[in-house]
């Protein structure tokens, strides 16, 4: 199984964020479903960084770093540490330092954020262009990839990925759909593109996936 987090020569952590095989279900998931609480710690000018003392919130987060680790060889890691994550993420959110005033102006970047992918979340099972999801938040093609690069790090195509394999997931975890009814159900245009995308960010395949939440 490859390794996400590799070690330095100094035992510091090297993690590829802005790879584009990080794992989605932190990367692309909830980062880009919850922009409201994501873009303003990424761009909080006040904390380059968090130094995790062993006291208070600290603690607690060092906690769901080490049951992360536990779990991470489990059938169903991606959705157990998914929710490790947001928890971390929000206390955080809660306990982060203000930034500052005058280098914060992405009030209304997160209003047209919130349109395109409120547009795609609600049509991704449909064939959209570059074009509807620029539309939808009222600006040109360029602003829209800049927008998406700043706060997501991703191009809208594979927002608009990573979100359906994500709806794919759910299905493959609460439906007994086939793998060729949930293709199209999240979106894919067929069975065999799906499989291949499926493997290409999860290093598994549809198939195994399901079979693994049965064992």
């Amino acid at each position: 199984m490859k390794r996400w987090i590799e070690l330095n020569e100094d035992k510091s952590e090297n993690i590829p964020y802005g790879h584009t095989e990080y794992p989605f279900y932190i990367l692309h998931t909830f980062l880009s479903e919850y922009p409201n609480y994501a873009a303003p710690v990424l761009h909080n000018n006040n904390i380059p960084y968090i130094k995790l003392t062993d006291s208070g919130w600290h603690r607690d987060i060092i906690r769901g770093i080490r049951e992360i680790y536990r779990l991470r060889d489990t059938a169903t890691a991606p959705l157990k540490i998914q929710g490790i994550f947001s928890w971390i993420w929000a206390s955080v959110y809660e306990n982060m330092p203000g930034a500052d005033s005058e280098e914060q102006p992405y009030s209304s970047d997160l209003s047209i954020l919130k349109n395109m992918t409120g547009f795609i979340q609600q049509h991704y099972h449909e064939k959209i262009s570059l074009s509807q999801i620029a539309s939808a938040g009222g600006i040109g093609q360029s602003k829209c990839c800049k927008l998406f690069r700043v706060y997501f790090h991703q191009t809208p195509n594979t927002y608009l990925t990573a979100y359906r394999l994500n709806r794919s997931v759910e299905l493959l975890r609460t439906t007994d759909r086939s793998i060729t009814e949930v293709a199209y159900a999240a979106g894919f245009n067929g069975a065999s593109y799906y499989a291949e995308t499926f493997r290409k960010w999860l290093h598994i395949s549809p198939s195994e996936y399901r079979g693994n939440l049965e064992t």
